[in-house]
């Protein structure tokens, strides 16, 4: 399939890191026999480098920026296209468009002072996000348009859990199996399953999974990409069963079943790994600004009780919206910190 293939078009390619692209020359290289870059393939990359670059566990400020594409000799080989008008903003919208451009090249210093409209005087999320619904007859389609956006995961699943609390119907609660994985029993009595059911990595559902019929979740696993059941993706919960989950899509076209999966971490601060059985979803009211990057919605609130500590954080969050009518930021100070890596924008 690579051999026949005369276009690969990767998306959000600012967030992937350098390793990654030079793999896939180096792949393409090897079976097409051509010492060409990606093998004489054309390569499309979408993205702006306003927005989160790779992640680096632990990374500097100087790691995490070499481990952009802009910062390799690769890029040389790139043809630059610049997209000029925002697609996202609303045509009435033109100063917000032209506001986040602002803030996603630190023109307007390293804290920008909050719009009056969008920092409303109940600092409470949920509140800002779904006051104006009733949960009681909430459809999830009117659900779907909306999301809170945090900084950190613990936050985000803190928030996540209160608002499930408002939607009607039985909760049901789905525990993890947790097991670390080692062969010496000196591990096994060191790092027991309790102390494993606190741990909550990112990538890794809660050990405590609640839901409900109608809240909307998000994958956290590639489970079927042919069917578009891709990690990020949003789903419906439709039935709740001991050990399978009924779900549909977003726009309620499919319908699809979700396993019980064992999931193993992929980056941790601990010394050791474990796997843990548990479905591969999380409830999507609230998510973190990394994970909710390349996506639009109708309303959002921006929760900044702690500060961004990333490159194109604060600018990615304001920007998943179309205008200022439809963006509120909780925050304890109208000043926010604003994170730019300068440095990203030299060719």
């Amino acid at each position: 399939m690579l051999l026949k293939t005369k276009l690969i078009v990767w998306d959000e390619a600012p967030m992937t890191h350098v390793h990654a692209f030079l793999a896939v020359d180096r792949l393409l290289q090897d079976l097409t026999k051509c010492k060409e870059p990606f093998g004489g393939k054309v390569i499309l990359l979408g993205g702006d480098f306003r927005q989160v670059l790779p992640v680096i566990l632990r990374g500097s400020r100087t790691l995490t920026v070499a481990s952009s594409l802009k910062k390799h000799d690769l890029w040389l080989k790139f043809h630059k296209l610049y997209l000029t008008k925002n697609m996202r903003a609303l045509e009435s919208e033109r100063d917000f468009g032209a506001w986040l451009l602002d803030i996603g090249e630190k023109k307007s210093g390293s804290t920008i002072q909050l719009l009056l409209q969008c920092y409303p005087s109940i600092q409470d999320p949920i509140h800002q996000l779904y006051s104006d619904i009733d949960f009681s007859s909430v459809t999830p389609q009117e659900l779907k348009g909306r999301a809170i956006l945090t900084v950190n995961n613990e936050l985000s699943m803190e928030i996540n859990n209160k608002v499930l609390e408002f939607m009607p119907g039985n909760e049901t609660v789905y525990k993890a199996v947790d097991m670390i994985m080692s062969e010496d029993p000196q591990d096994q009595l060191t790092f027991p399953e309790e102390f494993l059911n606190s741990l909550t990595p990112t990538g890794l559902p809660p050990y405590e999974l609640k839901l409900k019929i109608g809240c909307i979740v998000m994958l956290l696993r590639n489970l079927a990409p042919s069917k578009g059941l891709c990690n990020g993706t949003r789903l419906i919960i439709t039935k709740l069963q001991q050990n399978i989950i009924q779900a549909k899509s977003i726009d309620g076209t499919e319908t699809f079943l979700i396993p019980r999966i064992p999931l193993i971490p992929s980056q941790t601060n601990m010394p050791f790994k474990f796997k843990c059985m548990q479905f591969p979803i999380h409830l999507a009211f609230s998510m973190t600004i990394n994970k909710l990057q390349g996506q639009t919605f109708e309303k959002i609130c921006l929760v900044l009780n702690e500060p961004v500590f990333s490159h194109g954080q604060l600018y990615v969050g304001l920007s998943r919206e179309r205008s200022f009518e439809y963006v509120s930021v909780v925050s304890p100070k109208y000043e926010i910190f604003n994170c730019v890596y300068e440095e990203v924008f030299c060719d």
